[in-house]
């Protein structure tokens, strides 16, 4: 029984890297980047360029600080159906309003001759903590994600080559701590049927990895028509560590089981993010900029787990059993998007509209997707305004994500029945919707 309670700790772990775009997180961060679908590698000029491309921070040409914050409002529903092949009634995600901050600083060094700008931030990135009922249909793949947080944070550096040509690259950590809750199954089978709420075991599984390195870099090329840019973001390879408790299922099979530790470590990797965008300005007021960015998603092919002096005793027909080394498999895809985005002065140095649609690819194959991931192909359209008064500039963006329904008819994300795994029946049969707004609004002061 023990087996359940290290299971979900991989899942805890799991569950904030897949469910949302790109595998991880929603198309596009910040106020003014989502006003343009995230076409902000050529164009990043302020301290948004943290995560697009560093290089831009050299053009920004004064210190400055910036702050805004996103909320993300999604619905999934979706409707199970079960290993017989009986539709199950539809549940819907609680997906709680939390603000999801970007907070930076830049400042230029006139001992280096203003040609190097140095610039801090953090943020959190945009995505949704999804809550279920705990005794609804999908109670094998998620609960909920309540609590959960993840926040990266950035030192970068940027250099004027010459006059056209900026590079830049910065040093990232992203504090990343979990908190998962799941249903697990005792069922033996010759006692129960697979789905049987009485062989149910609820667990939680908190787990944290406060130092994940990592780091980006770029190039940058401006001409007064154009620019091009590229930024690549090198993998975060993830080390977390936690514990796990669990209510042992209230059938009677179950008296008198000990569960004896509850030390797991986890290891997963993120992708490396390579994004390139070319951004013509035929105008003094018309910026448009045609981006592609690839994120190599098939890097978390699975997931391995390893279990810490962990083991069940008093267990009817087995006794004493140590748990070994584990891992799940994802088989992941990598992702690509194209999006074109850009910004038109209607009131110069003063009105900016702004504008954009994104199409970004799945992540997840049918076999592996559950409510834990519900990605797919995506279809974002997006708007924004940015008005400048003085020192300050004030964004708001907004962004609604299509998302085909999926249909999954094949699925091979088996339940976690850690007593009797051939037992173990598919849990991601079903019809996932899923819709997304995101609203953002920030404030700019240069000095």
């Amino acid at each position: 029984m023990r087996r359940l309670l290290v299971v979900a700790a991989v899942l805890g772990a799991l569950a904030p890297e897949q469910a949302r775009a790109g595998g991880m997180f929603l198309p596009a961060q910040g106020a003014r980047p989502l006003g343009r679908a995230g076409s902000f590698v050529a164009g990043a000029d302020d301290l948004e360029a943290l995560i697009y491309n560093p290089a831009g921070l050299a053009g920004t040409g004064h210190a400055s600080a910036l702050i805004d914050a996103g909320l993300v409002f999604q619905r999934v529903d979706y409707t199970h159906v079960d290993y017989m092949g009986n539709t199950q009634p539809t549940v819907h995600d609680n997906n709680g309003l939390l603000p999801l901050p970007f907070v930076g600083v830049s400042w230029r060094p006139e001992a280096l001759g203003n040609r190097v700008t140095f610039a801090l931030g953090a943020w959190a990135p945009y995505t949704g903590l999804p809550s279920y009922p705990s005794d609804g249909a999908q109670r094998y793949s998620l609960i909920s994600l309540g609590g959960t947080v993840a926040l990266a944070a950035e030192l970068a550096v940027a250099i004027r080559v010459t006059p056209e040509f900026y590079i830049g690259a910065g040093f990232q950590n992203l504090y990343f701590s979990i908190n998962n809750e799941i249903a697990l199954s005792g069922c033996t089978q010759l006692q129960c049927a697979p789905e049987d709420r009485n062989f149910d075991a609820l667990t939680q599984a908190k787990a944290s990895a406060p130092f994940n390195p990592s780091g980006n870099l770029g190039l940058l090329y401006v001409h007064p028509k154009f620019r091009v840019g590229a930024s690549a973001q090198l993998p975060y390879w993830m080390h977390a560590q936690g514990t796990i408790r669990t209510r042992l299922p209230p059938d009677p099979q179950f008296d008198g089981a000990v569960l004896v530790g509850d030390q797991v470590n986890v290891d997963l990797t993120l992708p490396a993010i390579v994004r390139a965008g070319i951004e013509a300005r035929p105008t003094k007021e018309l910026r448009i900029e045609l981006g592609f960015d690839y994120e190599t998603w098939s890097q978390q092919d699975k997931i391995t787990f390893t279990p810490v002096n962990v083991y069940l005793d008093h267990v009817v027909g087995i006794g004493h059993y140590d748990l070994r080394q584990m891992s799940i498999d994802r088989e992941m895809q990598d992702v690509w998007s194209l999006h074109l985005g850009g910004e038109y002065d209607v009131l110069p140095k003063r009105l900016t509209v702004r504008a954009g649609y994104r199409f970004e690819s799945s992540s997840m194959p049918d076999k592996t997707l559950t409510v834990l991931t519900p990605d797919g192909d995506k279809h974002m359209i997006t708007a924004g305004l940015g008005l400048r008064l003085g020192r300050y500039r004030l964004d708001v963006g907004y962004a609604h994500v299509f998302q085909p329904d999926r249909t999954v008819t094949t699925s091979a994300s088996l339940q976690l029945n850690p007593i009797y795994p051939n037992t173990a029946v598919p849990v991601g049969n079903g019809t996932y919707a899923v819709a997304t707004d995101i609203v953002s609004a920030g404030v700019e002061a240069r000095f």
